[in-house]
């Protein structure tokens, strides 16, 4: 498991880099990986690829992750949501005790809750979602740099 999350970072940080900023380019390859997603490692992998030490990445990401808004959020949502629906339509071609329907049906509720979670956050009243500490304050760099 452990090298599978290092080769898709690897994956991210190649793509990132090639991509000159063209969000197409880096997006197919997030959207087919949202379960091993995290705001906050996304963030902190970019400072690294850009050549920033461990310190200087992290509090990087964590004002990234603090200043990242609904409309950002927005963004994903419509990309997940999308997801979803293609989903539902794959686990439909499937018996319910098929192997594929399991895969299929694995992969959305994966996309399930995470629609659920990010329209939950749409609904709140706050602005900059991620603002509070919990989500970024538990990170720290200890050793090396």
């Amino acid at each position: 498991m452990r090298e599978e999350v290092i080769d898709f970072f690897l994956k991210i940080l190649v793509k990132t880099s090639q991509s000159s900023g063209d969000k197409k380019t880096v997006y197919p390859l997030l959207q087919d990986n949202l379960d091993r997603l995290d705001l906050f490692s996304i963030f902190y992998y970019q400072q690294r690829q850009e050549g920033k030490n461990r310190p200087e990445a992290l509090q990087q990401a964590q004002i990234q992750l603090r200043e990242f808004t609904k409309v950002d959020l927005k963004k994903i949502f419509h990309e997940v949501e999308a997801r979803e629906k293609e989903l539902i339509r794959n686990i439909n071609k499937y018996l319910s005790d098929s192997i594929e329907y399991e895969q299929w049906k694995r992969e959305y509720n994966i996309y399930a809750k995470l629609n659920k979670r990010i329209i939950e956050i749409e609904n709140s009243t706050q602005q900059f979602p991620f603002s509070d500490p919990r989500y970024w304050a538990a990170f720290i760099c200890h050793g090396l740099r």
